[in-house]
């Protein structure tokens, strides 16, 4: 069971998600990244059941060529890092993340990023 998200590009992406994580330094989320995904490969984010949940992600390519992003703007620095949705850094950039709402029955959810 978990939360994973497959590589479906020719080019490695660098993947970022957050999840909820209550009183997480005043904020209701944590972040975590960078998962480097090469391609055809998947990478699991998260153990346990996916449903019933809600997920924002952030992805791009090595190169910068391709890039998912949305409307949730958090700071997410170079290196990797596990932090709570306010935290940012000297090298951080403001990214917007996308929401992902997955349904209660669904146990395990693989994003595809194509």
């Amino acid at each position: 069971m978990g939360l994973y998200f497959k590589n479906k590009t020719s080019e490695t992406v660098l993947v970022a998600y957050a999840y909820h994580s209550p009183g997480c330094d005043g904020s209701e989320w944590a972040k975590k990244g960078w998962y480097r995904i090469t391609p055809g490969a998947t990478a699991k984010v998260l153990t346990g059941w996916a449903g019933n949940s809600k997920y924002f992600y952030y992805a791009e390519t090595e190169g910068v060529t391709r890039v998912w992003q949305g409307e949730f703007i958090t700071p997410l620095p170079s290196n990797p890092f596990d932090w709570c949705w306010n935290t940012g850094s000297t090298d951080s950039r403001d990214l917007g993340l996308r929401k992902l709402e997955i349904s209660w029955e669904v146990t395990d959810y693989t994003l595809g990023l194509t």
